[in-house]
């Protein structure tokens, strides 16, 4: 579960305490919210790979594409709804919200070989 769905669990737990008037609960909550923040204000930002090309993530193998306007998208051919994957449901994002969306273990970023002497 990445951090946009971890937070969105507490939102909803966090309205359901507050509209049941649950004042230890909501603190609780709000404090669990805290606490998932500091670790992304403490870490830095994985570094982006500079080259153009195509990329997978380490933890699950998900197909990247940095383009050229350093844009990344998700690049699958089984599910159309993973190529709109980052906030908003954007096709395409930046590198903050691929480090923003993606969990921390699917870095860092794995430079794909097409063999096609072009990998830009």
């Amino acid at each position: 579960m990445n951090i946009f769905q971890q937070r969105e669990q507490i939102l909803a737990n966090l309205i359901e305490a507050y509209k049941e008037h649950d004042e230890e609960k909501t603190n609780h909550l709000l404090n669990q919210l805290k606490e998932l923040d500091k670790p992304a204000e403490q870490k830095p930002l994985p570094e982006e790979p500079k080259e153009r090309g195509f990329y997978t993530t380490a933890n699950d193998g998900r197909l990247l594409l940095k383009d050229i306007d350093d844009d990344w998208s998700a690049r699958t051919w089984d599910d159309c709804s993973a190529n709109h994957m980052w906030n908003g449901n954007r096709q395409y994002a930046k590198w903050l919200t691929v480090c923003e969306t993606l969990p921390p273990e699917a870095f860092p970023l794995k430079r794909v070989n097409t063999g096609d002497g072009n990998d830009d």
